[in-house]
Parts: C-alpha cells; structure tokens; sequence
C-alpha cells in the first residue's frame, strides 16, 4: 500500500553551490545573515524566471529534498571544525531558506510540506569544493497532502 502511495520523484532542482562553506545557526547571533548569504547565493545561481516557475511549480505540492554538505577537510596546520558540524543545525538554514519567511526564497510553502529529507556530509580535499548541494523533488504521498491542505485551510494566514 505504501509502495502505491509513493510513486516515481520528478527532480524539480538540482543545484551545487560552492565555493561556499555551509552554514548553522551557531549561538543564535546572525542567524538571519547567514539565511541571507545562502538565499543570495542561490538567487545567483538561479535566474528571476527559474525561482518563480519553481515557487508555482512547488505551490500547495509535498517535496522531497536531498542535501550535500561538502565540507572542507582543512590541512594538518590549520585547525578546522567544519566536519564536525551537526547535520541538523546544517539543515536547518537550509529549510529556513527555502520556505516562505523573511530570509525565505518561498520555494517551499512550509517545512511540514517537506516529505522526505535525505542528508549527508561528504569530506572535500580543497576548499574551493565546499559547498551544498541541493536537489529537490516532488513528494508522491495523496494521504499527507490531502492532511496538510486541511490543516491549513483553517488556519488564519
């Protein structure tokens, strides 16, 4: 029954941004210039009309995301905590990017629209490599859908 409800995923966006070192939120001190640097970096990477055929593409539908994080490995001279990020605070700019919000692009309603999440941290040799990428598709689930639209069709925008 769930192999039915989950059919085939359409890659929406493939996109690899590097150079660029991923981001956390850290102690909490700009967390909205970090979201910001990562939107600017994607709106560079992708053009006006491709962000908005996404944004429409994407609208009321449930995505899954897939996330890369290169990150740098360092040399044995420089001391480098890069690799040891924790996956969820990697995530979370991220997510935080792509939905709607003050630092979002709104290619993503709302993160509960997001079904499916696989992430990754791969080790780079030259920093130059480090980045994200990011690939998301449409989600396949009716029964989650048809739950989100209803919530949110009686909450109060």
């Amino acid at each position: 029954m769930l192999a039915e409800q989950l059919e085939a995923q359409d890659i929406l966006l493939d996109l690899t941004i590097a150079p660029f070192e991923p981001l956390t939120p850290g102690n909490g001190q700009n967390t909205s210039e970090k979201k910001e640097k990562l939107a600017n970096a994607i709106k560079e990477r992708i053009s006006p009309d491709n962000l908005e055929r996404l944004r429409h593409q994407l609208a009321g539908r449930l995505v899954g995301i897939t996330v890369v994080f290169l990150l740098w490995k360092g040399s044995p001279t420089i001391t480098n905590t890069r690799p040891v990020k924790d996956l969820d605070n990697l995530l979370k700019i991220v997510f935080d990017v792509l939905r709607q919000g003050p630092q979002g692009l709104g290619i993503i309603e709302e993160d509960s629209y997001i079904g499916e999440v696989y992430a990754t941290k791969q080790l780079v040799n030259k920093e130059k490599d480090e980045g994200y990428r990011i690939i998301i598709e449409e989600h396949h689930d009716p029964e989650m859908l048809s739950t989100l639209k209803q919530y949110y069709s009686k909450t109060p925008a």
